[in-house]
């Protein structure tokens, strides 16, 4: 793992397990936790279980974040 990974680039990071309100603001849930309604900051520093989602993952999650929020992800 990269010192420079976040969370929004792991593989646990599920935006789609985390209400949609969290979600456009930037957080999902981590699946690896396994508080209920737990959420990570798309842009906190990846933690020991970090494992890299596939190439376009984060892209894509990138994406889906400016497209909620107006270009302000």
């Amino acid at each position: 793992m990269s010192s420079q990974s976040t969370c929004i680039e792991c593989t646990h990071w599920s935006l789609k397990d985390t209400d949609r309100s969290m979600a456009r603001l930037g957080f999902a849930c981590c699946l690896k936790k396994n508080l209920p309604g737990y959420t990570t900051s798309a842009e906190a520093v990846a933690c020991q279980r970090f494992a890299a989602a596939d190439a376009g993952a984060a892209k894509a999650r990138r994406e889906w974040l400016e497209k909620k929020s107006g270009g302000h992800a």
